[in-house]
């Protein structure tokens, strides 16, 4: 799910006002969706993390230019911005034709966006060339609200040279919550710290599903605050850390990511999408493999994100002939190869394999997305992973029990 992601996910503070100027100064003027729309000029929310992001999305842009003779103007915004933006415009009617969408958030937007069921439809479009997590992340209710273009599970990703210097061979897909913890503890003796602790929504809930199957989000979508095995994960995660295998975890989701590219710890979570872009940073040997089993069995959850189209947009079929060449073979091929995204179309997963270039990436990403489900949205995911911050780091950091924040979770959402 982007960048992650975001993806690519979450913006340093440098990176996200550079992002702004570049938006600020990059858009054309005026982001009314109702004054710049034509049937051959549409405009295109997205989040932009910088002038690589900028170029890259622009490049897709200039795609739908060639193939469609359609001109796609970006409006974006950092993306830690880009969905308070994106509701704003969306309340105030002046929201793009086509929107960028996470398929965990996807639920939040129902009633701005249209159902392409029809439009997929009436243009033909062979939906099973897309990944089926792929797609079913980008449905509520039976019904499809965006075309993905990028999928994927959380995985582990961990430093090669960190292990050796312990003693400890790599991580080998399907190794079990027991492996991990002898892995803490090896790297401890050494004066390491094995993992970076998060809170963030799809990685936290990825670890304790991982770990014991607990969910706080249903097979069906809806919220179960007070599932007790998610709590006792929550416990599980809060002993890595006092027992010294674990960071203390920040409302700063992005501080795994940037502990581990600086070498303060062996692993953290991510996604395919940032594994290209995090090898290219990073000084170190990488790997990747599935995140630890428990009792449960290998599982992981998977999410992406897709282009779908507001209820605002007056040409919604010249809005859905771009998408498609958007979320096209060709299209995400060329997105994989720049590492900026793994593939929601299978037939594309391929270029992203070759251009990873990373030993057993393709074999830890396949067994990953072999054991991963789908993490649905609902219309209250925005507040539960806010009150992550607050009351599952408290557990984390040993400052409360999971049971103890779960229920104050719970109370929040009126679920209790």
């Amino acid at each position: 799910m982007e960048t992650p992601m975001q993806r690519r996910r979450l913006i340093a503070g440098m990176a996200a006002a550079a992002a702004a100027a570049l938006v600020l100064t990059g858009c054309s003027s005026g982001s009314s969706a109702g004054g710049s729309q034509s049937k051959d000029s549409l405009t295109w929310s997205m989040w932009i993390a910088g002038k690589e992001d900028q170029a890259a999305w622009q490049k897709v842009a200039d795609t739908v230019k060639s193939e469609d003779g359609i001109t796609l103007t970006i409006q974006g915004a950092p993306f830690e911005n880009y969905f308070t933006k994106l509701s704003a415009q969306l309340s105030g009617g002046s929201a793009q034709c086509v929107v960028s969408m996470q398929s965990l958030r996807a639920a939040n937007y129902t009633s701005s966006l249209l159902p392409l069921d029809d439009l997929a439809e009436k243009a033909g479009l062979d939906l099973s060339a897309f990944d089926s997590t792929a797609l079913n992340g980008m449905k509520v209710d039976g019904k499809l609200y965006g075309l993905p273009y990028d999928t994927g599970p959380i995985m582990m990703f961990y430093n090669k040279d960190m292990l050796k210097a312990a003693g400890v061979s790599d991580p080998e897909p399907g190794w079990t919550v027991d492996d991990f913890e002898k892995t803490g503890a090896a790297l401890k003796a050494k004066g390491d710290t094995m993992f970076g602790s998060t809170v963030g929504d799809l990685n936290l809930e990825s670890m304790v599903y991982g770990y014991n199957g607990g969910r706080v989000v249903t097979t069906k979508g809806e919220l179960d605050p007070t599932n007790g095995d998610f709590a006792k994960g929550l416990d599980w995660l809060g002993s890595l850390v006092k027992d010294g295998y674990a960071t203390q975890a920040s409302s700063d989701t992005s501080q795994p990511g940037n502990d581990f590219a600086s070498g303060k710890v062996a692993m953290y979570t991510d996604g395919p999408w940032s594994l290209i872009s995090q090898k290219a940073k990073v000084k170190f040997d990488l790997g990747v493999t599935t995140l630890p089993s428990g009792t449960s069995g290998p599982s992981t959850f998977a999410a992406g994100s897709g282009f779908g189209i507001s209820k605002q947009c007056k040409y919604p079929e010249q809005a859905f002939k771009a998408v498609e060449t958007m979320t096209s073979e060709k299209v995400l091929t060329s997105l994989a190869e720049q590492g900026r995204a793994f593939p929601a179309r299978t037939a594309a997963q391929g270029a992203w394999y070759s251009s990873a270039g990373i030993d057993g990436a393709e074999t830890a990403l396949k067994a990953a997305l072999a054991k991963s489900s789908p993490l649905l949205g609902n219309k209250q995911s925005d507040q539960l992973s806010q009150l992550f911050t607050q009351y599952a780091l408290q557990a984390v950091n040993g400052q409360t029990s999971g049971k103890e924040a779960m229920s104050s979770i719970a109370s929040q959402l009126g679920t209790q």
